[in-house]
């Protein structure tokens, strides 16, 4: 199979932890964002103390010695992430400084409906003609109680809590797209001492594709019923051994997803807000000093910034 299968793979959430360095150092050495542009939230959580977040991505600190900084971006924070940087990069950072993946999640995404047959998985997982090592699925069906309309359908497969878990769904009817576009997803969240060897395996050896097929031939089959008392002898539903192929040759792509005017406004009312008006009352009233910033600036605009700007042309 060559490059052009229909899916595409991408980095959709990555979590980490640094010992050693402060959250200042993690977010300029490791992250390589401006501290400033980060805000402090009021409290912490997984049992740190201290909390900064900038769009998707909080850095946590103030634990103990031994929990060092944890750094979380969630699918959001991966493609805010993505606009400015390279997310293999950041995993090459990230162990250049000591610092271990704890959850990296990998996406598959199939927008022809032609590869992730999720409507024959389901029926699978529902007859019990599945082999594998987790041990439970479960399917989730979300409707909007007005009308009993289904907008949101996942099978999930294996326990949460284990360090490997798989989720496949309907991202079409998550994002309420149109009927007629078909898009599967299909997440591998992977956690702990295997997301360290992932992180290894990205940076140093294999292709991801390599890495998904290799889990799902180990972890998972979608089986044809067969006459066959021992089911293992059951042979592989062809759309399944064709998804997995498929997967072989697969590349990360970058998905970088800018933020759009609204949420730029929202972060300048919030982070540089105070600061304007106090260099207003300062002058004054005078809004000449501000100007000023704001002239010099339009010099500065970055390709980025234009970008921004050009999808986001007032209607």
């Amino acid at each position: 199979m060559g490059m052009n299968t229909g899916l595409t793979c991408i980095i959709d959430w990555l979590q980490f932890t640094i010992r050693g360095l402060t959250y200042e150092r993690v977010i300029l050495q490791v992250l390589k964002h401006d501290p400033a542009e980060y805000l402090p939230l009021p409290k912490g959580r997984y049992g740190y103390k201290s909390q900064y977040i900038n769009g998707h991505i909080s850095v946590l600190t103030d634990g103990t010695e031994e929990m060092g900084i944890h750094v979380i971006l969630t699918g959001k924070g991966c493609r805010e992430y993505e606009s400015t940087g390279k997310l293999l990069e950041l995993m090459d950072r990230i162990m250049v400084n000591d610092g271990v993946c704890t959850r990296i999640d990998l996406a598959v995404d199939d927008k022809t409906g032609d590869l992730i047959k999720f409507n024959e998985m389901i029926r699978s997982a529902n007859s019990g003609y599945v082999i594998s090592k987790w041990k439970t699925s479960m399917e989730i069906i979300k409707r909007e109680l007005k009308d009993g309309n289904i907008i949101g359908h996942t099978l999930s497969i294996g326990s949460r809590s284990s360090k490997m878990y798989l989720r496949i769904y309907d991202k079409a009817m998550e994002q309420n797209q149109d009927l007629a576009d078909k898009w599967y997803r299909m997440e591998l969240e992977i956690k702990d001492d295997r997301a360290e060897v992932l992180q290894n395996i990205l940076l140093f050896e294999t292709g991801v594709g390599r890495v998904i097929s290799g889990i799902l031939n180990q972890y998972i089959r979608f089986v044809k019923p067969g006459n066959d008392k021992n089911k293992s002898r059951w042979e592989a539903e062809k759309w399944w051994t064709d998804l997995v192929d498929s997967m072989d040759k697969l590349t990360l792509t970058k998905r970088p997803e800018d933020k759009s005017i609204e949420e730029i406004r929202d972060w300048v009312n919030k982070q540089i807000g105070p600061t304007l008006a106090m260099l207003m009352l300062y002058d004054e009233g005078d809004l000449e000093g501000l100007f000023k910033i704001i002239n010099s600036g339009k010099h500065r605009l970055k390709q980025r910034h234009l970008r921004i700007l050009q999808n986001s042309q007032r209607a």
